[in-house]
This record gives structure tokens, C-alpha cells and sequence, in this order.
């Protein structure tokens, strides 16, 4: 006859842990196959998306050599027309196909921490934006004028750093009305708790309400009908901050304009006092 100790474990005790190490057992072989499948859906979204580039620039050249095709004068009726919307439809593909990659590869992708200098990183990206605005194929648009206070620096990837910020300034450049400058400032500040919140406020077309959320969802459009895009810049600007372990969001009680915020580990101790750097496009 076997006899159990009033303090020691009984076959009770014992079939239940055995029955939650089983437990724990299943939900790691799940976790790992979910992991495994994640990992193959980023590698094939990848794979086409590199896949449908060749293609499309096929499209995209013989509709520019459309464009300045001699068909005779005058132009068959709705010849243009029928070209700009190829021309539109083409680019719109090219940004999706180039958003996807980045959607699938933000969240997989090597991390290469280092102290990032926001104010130079700002700096950089501003003069890319700037470039672009001097080109022949750029809209007419008026020069954008974005402006920052002093930033500290931050602990994070450059590359994706480099990506959120591009994403964040070309939203605040694109929603403002037309024939409007974009006035877009940056500013930041360093809590209590390590982390740098940074603050990207336009005077743009602001954020309808109810949707201060939805905008970070995949593929959502705000304003889908008046401004072009493809609906997942802001899902990956959320991707990234995310693994750069902070957080991001939409200031509600904003009323003109919108404000897009996000937190990053501060690199370190930050001088006393603000300085105000301001750059202007048109220069």
C-alpha cells in the first residue's frame, strides 16, 4: 500500500503539471509553426514583389513612348487621357509593390542599433525632399516649409529611421490643400523614462475624426478619394517603431492640422536648452 505524506505533492498535483508542461509543449510547436509561416510569407512577398518590377517597368517605358508618339495631329480623341491614366495607374503599382516589400521586410529584417542624430537624419531627409521637389516631373505644387527644433539623439536603425521619417515628412508634404504650402515642424522632447517623444505637426488636412487609430491599420485610406496612396505607410512607420521598441499615434485634439507622435530609447544624456534650427525647401 502506497502512502502519501500530508505535505507532499499527491497525484493530483503531479497529472497537472504534467498535463501543463503538455500544454506548453503544444504552444510552442504552434509558436513555431506560426513563426516558420511568417517567415515564408515575408520571403515570398519578397520574391513577386521583385517579380512584378521587371513587368511593370516594361508597361511603365512603352507608356512614356506613348506620350510622345507622333500620331498624327490632332490626337485621336481621348488619346491622352487614355495615357495619363496608364501613366497613373503604373506609378500607383510601382509605390504599392515598393510598400509591400517594405511591409514584409520591416518586421524581419536585422536590426542595426547605434546613436542616430536625429537633427542630421532630419536634416538629410529634408534635402532629399527638396531635390525631388526641383524636378521636371514634380507637381506644381508650392515649396514645402518644414521647420525643427533641436532633437536629441536616439538609440535606433538608421535605415528604418531613415524610412519612418520619410514616411511621416511625405504625408505631411502630400495633405495639405490644394494650392497650399505644406508647413510641417518637428520637434521632440526626452521623458522621464528614457525615451524620446517626437512630434511631426503639419497645417495640413488633418486627421478625420474617429480615425486617429485606423490610420496605423493596413491599408487604410483616410482620405482615399482626394489624395493617392496606397494605405500602408503608415502601418509600416507603426512596424518599425515597434521594433525599435517604442510606440507611435495620432494626437486627437488637434483640430487644424495633424500631429503624428512616436517614442524612441534616448542615446543618452542631451544638453540643457533648445536651439532652433529652420530649414526651409525653397533654398
Amino acid at each position: 500500500m502506497v502512502r502519501y505524506d500530508a505535505d507532499s505533492p499527491g497525484p493530483d498535483l503531479y497529472a497537472e503539471l504534467e498535463r501543463e508542461r503538455l500544454r506548453n509543449a503544444e504552444l510552442e510547436r504552434r509558436v513555431g509553426e506560426l513563426s516558420r509561416s511568417v517567415r515564408d510569407l515575408e520571403a515570398f512577398a519578397r520574391e513577386i514583389s521583385h517579380d512584378l518590377k521587371a513587368p511593370l517597368a516594361g508597361i511603365c517605358g512603352y507608356a512614356q513612348l506613348l506620350t510622345y508618339l507622333d500620331v498624327g495631329h490632332p490626337r485621336p480623341a481621348d488619346y491622352d487621357d487614355f495615357v495619363a491614366e496608364i501613366n497613373r495607374g503604373t506609378d500607383r503599382m510601382s509605390r504599392l509593390i515598393d510598400d509591400v516589400l517594405a511591409y514584409s521586410t520591416v518586421s524581419g529584417a536585422s536590426l542595426h542599433l547605434t546613436t542616430i542624430d536625429l537633427a542630421a537624419l532630419v536634416d538629410d531627409v529634408v534635402a532629399d525632399h527638396a531635390v525631388v521637389q526641383l524636378q521636371p516631373s514634380a507637381s506644381a505644387r508650392p515649396a514645402p516649409q518644414i521647420t525643427w527644433d533641436f532633437l536629441p539623439a536616439v538609440r535606433g536603425d538608421h535605415g528604418m529611421l531613415r524610412r519612418l521619417l520619410e514616411n511621416l515628412l511625405g504625408n505631411a508634404i502630400k495633405y495639405v490643400r490644394p494650392g497650399e504650402p505644406a508647413r510641417v515642424h518637428i520637434a521632440a522632447r526626452t521623458g522621464d523614462d528614457g525615451f524620446v517623444m517626437v512630434e511631426v505637426t503639419d497645417e495640413g488636412v488633418g486627421v478625420p475624426d474617429g480615425q486617429h487609430e485606423a490610420i496605423f491599420g493596413e491599408l487604410h485610406r483616410a482620405h482615399a478619394d482626394a489624395y493617392p496612396g496606397t494605405g500602408l505607410g503608415l502601418t509600416i512607420c507603426r512596424r518599425i517603431v515597434q521594433r525599435l521598441g517604442g510606440s507611435i499615434g495620432a494626437d486627437p485634439h488637434l483640430r487644424r492640422g495633424a500631429r503624428i507622435w512616436f517614442t524612441l530609447p534616448a542615446a543618452g544624456p542631451t544638453p540643457a536648452g533648445q536651439v532652433s534650427v529652420a530649414a526651409d525647401m525653397t533654398r
